[in-house]
């Protein structure tokens, strides 16, 4: 029986005729006839039926006062699951012979209720070892319970059960009933809930669940696997992770690790029915929350009847596995589960990764120039074998935290292959070591390996710490928690080593885990994901000297085979004249470097067009990744490889939550492709918003989105699922800045416009499809407010929000590593492109697990080169080219000095009629009076450019916008140079047209 309060759970003698009655409600009620065997109950009188068929049932006569409305509710919630497409198996209520499947009968002790249910085949979960691949089939199953679920509504739903994890703070009542050591472990929980889960409940996803996974109501075949769940007596409408949460609690006794042994159950459960990042945020503490109130309503029960051996089920295994889960950081123990299902495991450290490379904190180096020697233990690296988390408590030594002294140590024991968490610095022993940025010391150990652990704050108040290992002890002792530093104060001296070398190791991280100076230097290989997701790359603390670039063996470019009109000859017969070359003398160009391109002649030209080659043409790190890796093994996705897993990973990283699973592709185009089938897959629509001016790419699909192509010379118009909405140009469009306010409110009109049309006509938006910064529109920059209104507009609206982010992604924008960022939005969907392989054809789509589901329909999804182990290894050593040469915070740096450049430039010049941008993503219209486009002007601008040296494009709808989009290895005296360049060529054309 479901119990609401916390009246004795009194079981009433059972009268010696029970048998005989039971079967004569069967009988005369049901229509069933057959042998009779009891079954447990706390108090229900529950029966096994088998008719003379061999059918059998479940007989449940309800304590007497059982309440119709929450039997009708179960008996409703397992109906729905009997009828609902694909549902697991469960318990089918069945009518009786008046088509009532609840029935009131008498008894000895009074009125009671009477039901009967299909019976279930198989043993209980109890009775078999709990192997990850059950426990991922458990998972899976509890996530197709709750899936069938979600939409079941009932009136006795939202009642309150003892059992619900809701009724924690009913239940912190009964803790002084608990005995022993578990009655501090017990109040810790509770506290915790009160402070971290219950403000954060209202905002989860709510359903009705099944809400009592334990391990005596899940039921599985002979071979082990999961074949249902019963007993839907504590059915309910609660946060829909609680139900997760129970059944993780159950899965997670008697396991030595009983987090880790939860985590093949979350996966399983996540390829299903993703759970939320914020239902993640949770789950431990919910978990934990089962396993105390388990253990109070025991304790609780048993103190009121005694003698009753039904209430102490799962008694013991739920307080060992409070115990075992003491010990555990909940900070950790979230980014754990996170990293199981995909996530990058700390979703902090994005803000931390943007402090550092946008270049908003700068930071010394902790070493002065001259004392650095350079790295000698690279970041992942592979090292001796680390200590397992659960060693990871301080020995030896005397470690000072927060004013307090404890034993510590880092050294542990070692348990197998690690990776190192930091970077080791060759460096003088005695050199002084720095503080690189305003500091509060958290923790010194000022014994045998001299560590210092400095906290400090991004902008926006997030903490982060880093960490210096091999300081001289005797140098420490003036440190004390709680003093702030400023930038350049003296942390110490390097020690002197007893052999080898003197070292520097340097740690950026964004989650102690409780362990201060104990925080581990390595961690174990198979932890590696959520290790790095907490022990960052400090690169940006170190100030790398730059990797020397290779000289061609002559010292030139390489020969070319044939000449350049031999080739455009060749090119006639052989390409489409679709195809278009650039400027009116095309160039011939056999090698590039950096920002520059060299031709044919051994002329050099600085490149200010192409954003495909994001960190660099020819970037040697780039260029021997691919190398090595073509060498060894190419491939597909068919077959396990850990360099494409490696890559999403890191994207995921770099990306916002939800966004987390990762589809490969050859190109931007691709990538558009499959971003509109998820987003059709996933919506059942299949009209799409889009920009005017737009351009996603070249397949059919995307023609079809484009109005850049659908609506300029040779295209076919409009197509009828498409809708163009304004675009929100502030200097040319219908609003503008410094005339009207709230342009992004104004311009999101346009789409609010659109989806009432949809509406009108009775149908219901797919998606939305923006570039984050618009390109071929016009370098344009969308007023403040404008995506985050507009994508408000679609999802009420049932559809789903595109970025492309082909053109501007990968810390382009300088102030964020995503163009989408600069107007504070997450969208559903992201495609990235041209930046992503540096020339080699590389792109990615990321959605959330929602929509990816959507997509797993039955068809197999391949590509055949998307995800190859060449394109992943060139896609990583782009990310750490960015990562390892801050080529963000470039970007944001040479974008300003560009910007200021080219203003001043506006000032002297009329034909400059904006100036516009984010990084090195700018745009410079050129326009005559009244703003009419200067298209000719800017024609001519382009090739007085080029003629000087400089290749610049132009685009818009009127083709006067001088576009500037150059690799991030752009210097400072490139800058400088086109700068000048272009104030010649606005002389020279300003006097000539």
């Amino acid at each position: 029986m479901t119990r609401t309060d916390l009246s004795p759970a009194e079981e009433t003698p059972r009268d010696p005729g029970e048998p005989a009655l039971a079967a004569g409600v069967a009988r005369e009620l049901f229509g069933l006839e057959g042998r009779l065997e009891p079954l447990p109950g706390e108090q229900d009188r529950n029966y096994r039926l088998t008719t003379p068929d061999g059918d059998r049932y479940v007989l449940k006569i309800h304590a007497p006062g059982a309440d119709p409305v929450e039997l009708d509710l179960q008996d409703a919630a397992l109906l729905h699951l009997a009828s609902a497409p694909g549902a697991p198996a469960a318990p089918r209520p069945v009518a009786a012979h008046d088509g009532r499947h609840t029935v009131p009968v008498p008894w000895p002790d009074g009125t009671r209720a009477a039901r009967v249910l299909t019976w279930m085949d198989g043993r209980p979960w109890a009775q078999v070892r709990p192997t990850e691949e059950r426990l991922r089939d458990l998972g899976r199953h509890v996530a197709a319970v709750d899936l069938a679920l979600r939409g079941f509504t009932h009136p006795g739903m939202r009642r309150e059960l003892l059992w619900s994890l809701t009724s924690a703070p009913r239940v912190a009542g009964l803790a002084p009933l608990v005995a022993g050591e578990l009655r501090p472990l017990v109040d810790e929980v509770f506290d915790r809930y009160r402070s971290h889960v219950a403000p954060r409940l209202a905002a989860l996803p709510h359903q009705v669940i099944h809400n009592d996974a334990n391990e005596l109501n899940v039921l599985v075949d002979d071979g082990g696997a999961v074949t249902g769940l019963i007993d839907f007596g504590d059915v309910a409408w609660n946060p829909r992770v609680c139900g997760l949460a129970i059944a993780a609690a159950y899965a997670a006794q008697g396991h030595a690790d009983p987090l880790g042994a939860v985590l093949p159950l979350l996966a399983g459960y996540d390829e299903v029915t993703p759970p939320r990042p914020e239902e993640l945020e949770v789950l431990f503490d919910l978990m934990r929350t089962r396993l105390a109130i388990s253990l109070c309503l025991s304790a609780h029960h048993h103190a009121q009847d005694p003698g009753n051996a039904y209430l102490l089920v799962s008694r013991h295994g739920m307080a060992q596995a409070l115990r075992r889960l003491a010990g555990t950081d909940p900070g950790l123990a979230h980014f754990r589960l996170r990293d199981a299902v995909g996530y990058a495991p700390d979703p902090r450290a994005r803000a931390v990764r943007r402090h550092l490379d946008a270049d908003e904190a700068r930071p010394l180096p902790p070493l002065e120039e001259g004392l650095e020697g350079g790295v000698v233990g690279a970041y992942g690296d592979l090292v001796a074998p680390a200590p397992s988390p659960d060693d990871m408590e301080p020995e030896g030594g005397t470690e000072r935290e927060g004013g307090t002294e404890r034993e510590g140590g880092t050294e542990a024991d070692e348990t197998g292959p690690a990776v190192r968490l930091g970077v080791e610095v060759a460096a003088v022993a005695g050199a002084p070591v720095r503080c690189p940025l305003p500091s509060v010391v958290h923790a010194v150990r000022a014994e045998g390996e001299g560590v210092v652990v400095l906290e400090h704050r991004t902008g926006d108040g997030e903490p982060f710490w880093t960490l210096y290992r091999r300081l001289a002890p005797a140098s420490l002792t003036r440190l004390r928690p709680g003093t702030r530093l400023p930038a350049g104060a003296p942390l110490g001296t390097l020690a002197v080593p007893a052999r080898g070398a003197a070292t520097l190791g340097v740690q950026l991280v964004t989650h102690l885990a409780g362990l201060g100076a104990a925080f581990p230097w390595a961690a174990p290989a198979g932890e590696a994901g959520l290790w790095t997701g907490v022990s960052l790359h400090p690169g940006a603390l170190l100030h790398p000297r730059p990797r020397e670039r290779p000289v061609p063996p002559d010292g030139g470019p390489a020969a070319p085979r044939r000449a350049a009109r031999d080739l455009a000859a060749r090119r006639r017969v052989n390409f489409s004249r679709a195809l278009g070359l650039s400027y009116r003398e095309p160039l011939h160009i056999v090698r590039g470097e950096g920002a520059h391109l060299y031709d044919a002649s051994g002329r050099r030209w600085l490149d200010l067009v192409n954003n495909v080659c994001h960190v660099g043409h020819c970037h040697p790190r780039v260029v021997e990744a691919g190398h090595r890796q073509a060498a060894l093994l190419n491939t597909n996705t068919r077959y396990l490889h850990e360099s494409v897993v490696a890559y999403a990973h890191r994207l995921v990283e770099l990306l916002p939550d939800p966004l987390r699973v990762c589809f490969f592709v050859n190109s931007g185009s691709e990538a558009n492709d499959l971003a509109l089938r998820l987003a059709t897959a996933h919506t059942g629509a299949e009209d799409v918003l889009v920009l005017d001016h737009a351009y996603h790419g070249h397949l059919s699909s995307q023609i079809a989105l484009s109005p850049y192509k659908f609506d300029r010379r040779g295209g076919r118009g409009k197509p009828r699922a498409t809708h163009v909405c304004e675009l929100p140009d502030p200097y040319r469009g219908r609003l503008r800045e410094g005339r009207d306010r709230d342009l992004g409110r104004g311009y999101a009109a346009s789409v609010a416009e659109r989806l009432a049309e949809l509406g009108a006509a009775g149908r219901r938006p797919a998606a939305f499809f923006a570039e984050s910064l618009q390109s071929c529109g016009g370098q344009i920059v969308y007023p403040d407010g404008y995506l985050r209104e507009a994508f408000a507009l679609v999802r009420a609206a049932g559809g789903v929000c595109v970025s492309d982010e082909v053109q501007v992604g990968l810390g382009r924008v300088g102030r964020h590593f995503w163009g989408f960022e600069t107007q504070g939005v997450t969208p559903d969907i992201v495609t990235l492109g041209k930046p992503m392989g540096n020339g080699h054809p590389l792109a990615a789509v990321v959605t959330t697990p929602e929509i990816a589901r959507s997509f797993e329909n039955g068809m197999e999804y391949f590509n055949t080169f998307g995800g190859n182990p060449v394109s992943a290894e060139v896609g990583l050593a782009v990310l750490d080219v960015i990562r390892d040469e801050r080529l963000q915070a470039r970007a944001r740096r040479l974008g300003e000095r560009l910007l200021g450049g080219l203003r001043a430039l506006q000032e002297r010049h009329p034909l400059v009629g904006d100036v516009r941008g984010e990084g090195l993503f700018l745009g410079v219209e050129l326009s005559l009076d009244d703003r009419r486009p200067a298209t000719a002007q800017a024609a001519a601008v382009k090739e007085a450019v080029k003629a000087r040296g400089v290749l610049l494009s132009t685009d818009g709808p009127c083709d006067n916008v001088l576009k500037i989009k150059p690799p991030l290895a752009l210097g400072e005296a490139d800058c400088d140079l086109f700068l000048d360049v272009l104030g010649d060529a606005l002389d020279e054309v300003g006097t000539t047209l």
